[in-house]
């Protein structure tokens, strides 16, 4: 009986630990990054949080200005979306 027991015993762990390891694995594969993922972890602003203090990973649109723009001399606008023709 006791020369039956341990391979049981092996095989049970071993289908355990493989599901529980094969689990761990799949999230790892599906896991897709976020864009902003690094600002989310250095330097995460009070606008990213929704009501519940969880963050909130979105859509967010970056705006970038050249060094020398200045708003008085130079123009710029943003198209809304009932200026674009379809």
């Amino acid at each position: 009986m006791v020369n039956n027991t341990l391979p049981i015993i092996c095989l049970l762990v071993g289908i355990v630990a493989g599901w529980f390891f094969s689990d761990k694995y799949n999230d790892f594969m599906n896991f897709v990054e976020h864009d902003f993922e690094d600002l989310f972890k250095k330097n995460p602003h009070p606008e990213l949080y929704d009501e519940d203090g969880n963050l909130h990973r979105g859509d967010y649109m970056v705006i970038t200005f050249p060094p020398d723009y200045d708003p008085d001399k130079d123009e710029f606008y943003i198209d809304g979306p009932e200026d674009e023709e379809m």
